[in-house]
């Protein structure tokens, strides 16, 4: 599907730091109003993490040793499940690698679970991701150019401050793209 559309998703393309938003009608069940996080980009493809699909468990739950946090594990894609990792504005975490302006990715964990016990870190500072996604080489370019993925680039207020609810539409919105009005339709119109 063409559209004739004016606004800051049409010319950026994917990289370190951007966000894909799925086209409202993604052929991709599991990415039907995602919003994700790109956290490597290369000659051997893409990963990134999904920011807008929550899951009741608190990372607490989730990492035995993990002092007492509610922040909530996020399904981040499916790609290694069994792993959970962080993203995050900690700039003073040790190790801690910049994807984007403000935005972290990982760190050292220890220091992470005595940032934590300390109350040096709130939950809206940090996501946890269960699972990535992954693309193979060109992959990715292909879908964009498929129109399955609309591109802009992430920022704190994008990554960590939305409600995942709305997230989705509120990014589209703010970038000026006709399809951020479907925030207030339902995902299936028969359930309307």
């Amino acid at each position: 599907m063409s559209l004739s559309r004016k606004n800051k998703t049409e010319k950026i393309k994917p990289h370190v730091g951007s966000l894909l938003l799925s086209e409202p009608f993604n052929p991709e069940p599991n990415f039907k109003r995602a919003v994700v996080l790109i956290s490597q980009h290369d000659q051997r493809g893409s990963i990134g993490f999904i920011l807008n699909k929550p899951t009741p468990l608190l990372i607490n739950d989730v990492l035995e040793d993990f002092p007492e946090f509610k922040a909530h594990v996020h399904w981040g894609g499916n790609q290694r499940l069994d792993s959970v990792y962080y993203i995050h504005t900690i700039s003073h975490l040790k190790g801690a690698q910049p994807i984007s302006n403000g935005i972290f990715w990982g760190g050292d964990y220890e220091h992470l679970k005595l940032l934590v016990e300390t109350r040096q870190v709130r939950p809206d500072q940090i996501k946890f991701l269960a699972g990535y996604n992954a693309w193979s080489p060109r992959k990715l370019a292909k879908e964009i150019r498929e129109e399955n993925w609309w591109v802009t680039d992430a920022d704190p207020q994008s990554a960590f401050k939305e409600p995942s609810d709305t997230a989705w539409g509120n990014i589209l919105q703010r970038n000026g793209h006709v399809y951020g009005i479907m925030n207030d339709f339902p995902e299936d119109p028969g359930f309307n």
